[in-house]
């Protein structure tokens, strides 16, 4: 993601840098084109001013030709172009017909030019058809030139020669530099700019995806208690609102695979996560904790007596006064058919056993209403203290509690088993006369 958001960004910055460099090299070529052309008429104007008439070759008796214009003789007098070459830079040549007449270009021994032609592409296009014409990059002795030729005319439009204007492309590149560099600047100052802003949101976005990403995988793992980050949670934006539909979705799949349908309480899965991390943090901080299992005594006589949504009923109703009865203590849960297992956090066996006397009672005087009928149900506990081994174990030892319990008269709490062979002259302390198990009374 990083990648495709920095990498568009890089090349939309180097696309405008090639492009800007580009346009402005066209624009100042134009822009010095359009000089060039105007320097050449300015030469033109000035030998009009100094030097009336028309021009016109002279043949001399040597063979050679010299150029008037009116009565001034133009050959070899370079004091017009070589005062506008100092003002603008650039070399000029005063042409008769094709042939450099007078030039400021000097050879590598300091000498003018002079007599030297153009070639007969520029001949042809400049003196037949009198077009302006332009070339780019020529290359004279050491360096490239961009050259413009101008007919030269008469006064009656008849063109006798050119005016050629030439401008080092070394001083042309270093005019575009000059140009381009601050817009070049500005491109790269701003692409570094939206470059590092792009990387550093998308960077958080990342962040956040892969922190989404990680809690789906731990969910998608069967670990339902696991916590997305807070701070992803505070987001404002759409990925916050997505982070908030992640957990609700974690929270609907925990309540269907961890949620006992009937009785609303957690089920077996439940229980052995949430023990799971009771059993870390009382190993961790030395603190008691206790399992209990409880089993509704006669509850198959309930469903056989009055049926089976009766029996539902009373699973209700037994689970709800077990939920309350936890609150602030611990928490219970449906182990499966009418039993129920509870752990309670940060309290021995002997505090838990105190407890669950006390719930059991709740439970006797319980009545529960259905389809014409009052059900009054007991309870069997059998409770253990914590200590460290598995859940497993402790559920097997408080079960084995409970089933003794439930040999020896039910409705109890059993927090120890006594050997036959020890026999006693004092009552255990768990040993309760019950009331009737299943008291039933019919309405009237």
């Amino acid at each position: 993601m990083i990648r495709m958001n920095v990498v568009p960004i890089l090349v939309l910055g180097i696309m405008i840098m090639v492009f800007s460099f580009v346009r402005f090299t066209n624009i100042i070529y134009a822009r010095a084109e359009e000089d060039m052309v105007n320097e050449a008429h300015s030469v033109m104007m000035a030998y009009d001013i100094f030097c009336s008439g028309n021009y016109y070759p002279v043949q001399k008796a040597d063979g050679t030709t010299d150029f008037y214009k009116g009565d001034v003789n133009l050959t070899g007098d370079c004091s017009i172009i070589d005062r506008v070459s100092g003002v603008t830079g650039d070399d000029i040549s005063l042409l008769y017909m094709d042939v450099r007449v007078n030039t400021t270009f000097r050879g590598p021994d300091g000498q003018r030019l002079a007599g030297v032609s153009t070639n007969a592409d520029t001949s042809e296009r400049v003196l037949n058809k009198g077009q302006i014409v332009q070339y780019e990059n020529v290359k004279m002795f050491n360096d490239k030139y961009l050259v413009v030729y101008v007919p030269l005319t008469n006064e009656d439009g008849s063109i006798v020669g050119m005016v050629e204007v030439a401008k080092s492309s070394t001083s042309m590149r270093s005019t575009v530099g000059r140009a381009v560099m601050p817009m070049i600047l500005f491109v790269v100052v701003g692409m570094l700019l939206a470059t590092l802003l792009a990387y550093r949101s998308t960077r958080e976005i990342t962040g956040v995806l892969s922190g989404l990403k990680e809690f789906l995988n731990k969910v998608a793992g069967g670990n339902l208690s696991t916590e997305l980050d807070i701070n992803i949670l505070k987001r404002k934006d759409e990925l916050g609102e997505i982070a908030k539909s992640t957990t609700s979705m974690q929270k609907s799949i925990r309540s269907f695979v961890e949620s006992d349908p009937l009785t609303k309480l957690g089920n077996r899965r439940y229980f052995l996560n949430q023990t799971e991390r009771v059993i870390a943090r009382s190993h961790e901080n030395n603190q008691p904790f206790s399992i209990a299992i409880a089993d509704i005594d006669f509850f198959k006589k309930v469903n056989d007596t009055y049926g089976h949504n009766a029996g539902d009923e009373v699973l209700k109703a037994v689970a709800n006064e077990l939920k309350q009865s936890m609150m602030g203590c611990g928490f219970a849960a449906r182990w499966g058919g009418e039993e129920f297992v509870l752990c309670f956090n940060k309290m021995g066996m002997y505090d838990a056993s105190t407890h669950l006397w006390k719930t059991l009672e709740k439970i006797r005087e319980m009545v529960v209403r259905t389809e014409g009928y009052e059900i009054r149900v007991t309870l069997t506990f059998g409770v253990v203290e914590g200590y460290q081994t598995t859940i497993e174990k402790l559920v097997e030892e408080a079960d084995e509690k409970l089933y003794y319990g439930k040999q020896n008269g039910r409705n109890r709490v059993v927090t120890e088993i006594e050997k036959p062979e020890e026999e006693s002259a004092e009552q255990p302390v768990e040993i309760e006369i019950p009331p009737e198990a299943a008291e039933i009374r019919e309405k009237e």
